[in-house]
């Protein structure tokens, strides 16, 4: 299997698509910060957003972003995996499918960690040169949610590389990963409200807990959903059963799938 991932991240490294999503990403954090310097230099005091406390806002009251990116990135590098015959090449000098499949995710997640390195320093320093330092929300709730969502990401990452390559159409798969991590959660909690056990699952449901769990990320003030222990612990715990579900499901249903 170390052959077949060598073989993918070099294909990886010598295609187009990682960079053009990782630039893409990058030069829209530096041009959120800088439009939000130029706007406060222009209207001062009239404008209260050219703080860092807002721009960390965007990513720190909205970590499922972190989980859409993770599964962009694997859609990225693997959609059309069967339609060029890349996948059937493969099975055809006999690594067998579950080598294959864990070779996709390990590539995808490595591509994925040097994507977000890359993103988030322009965007921190970026916002640490270009934007006032005050505000509620600090560098700290940024830096920590990282490993809150870091599983949950790869869980997403995993799910969207399933699938691609479960459907016939990418289109398909895509709109069955937004099923899974977005109106699936949203059916069970509103089913968990007439049923406590339903209720209990899908407050495991990343979209569910980071929506009700009390988290409060504005202008004046900042409580995070892994601002806490348990929080944090409940986020790791989500994402590491969010990785061997899916995980489970790409095994047997990319064994059984036709090529």
């Amino acid at each position: 299997m170390m052959n077949y991932v060598k073989s993918e991240i070099y294909r990886v490294t010598h295609s187009k698509g990682i960079y053009c999503f990782t630039a893409i990403l990058a030069g829209l954090s530096f041009l959120l910060n800088a439009v939000l310097a130029w706007f406060g230099k222009m209207d001062g005091a009239s404008f209260p957003y050219n703080t860092t406390s807002f721009s960390y806002s965007n990513l720190v009251a909205n970590p499922m972003i972190f989980c859409t990116m993770g599964a962009v990135v694997g859609i990225i590098l693997y959609e059309g995996n069967r339609k060029n015959g890349n996948l059937k090449n493969t099975i055809a000098f006999g690594i067998p499918r579950t080598k294959v499949f864990a070779g996709e995710c390990i590539v995808a997640a490595i591509s994925a960690i040097v994507s977000l390195i890359i993103v988030l320093a322009v965007y921190i320093v970026s916002a640490i040169i270009l934007l006032e330092h005050k505000g509620p929300v600090n560098l700290t709730d940024l830096l920590t949610e990282i490993p809150a969502v870091f599983l949950l990401a790869v869980a997403s990452l995993i799910s969207g590389i399933v699938c691609i390559e479960a459907f016939g159409k990418d289109s398909t798969g895509i709109i069955v990963w937004f099923i899974i991590w977005f109106i699936i959660p949203k059916v069970f909690f509103y089913l968990g409200l007439r049923f406590d056990v339903i209720y209990n699952i899908a407050m495991w449901m990343p979209e569910n807990f980071f929506g009700t769990s009390g988290m409060i990320v504005n202008m004046s003030q900042s409580i995070t959903a892994w601002g806490t222990s348990e929080g944090m612990a409940k986020c790791i715990i989500s994402g590491i059963i969010g990785i061997i579900v899916f995980s489970l499901s790409g095994v047997v249903l990319l064994r059984k799938r036709e090529l």
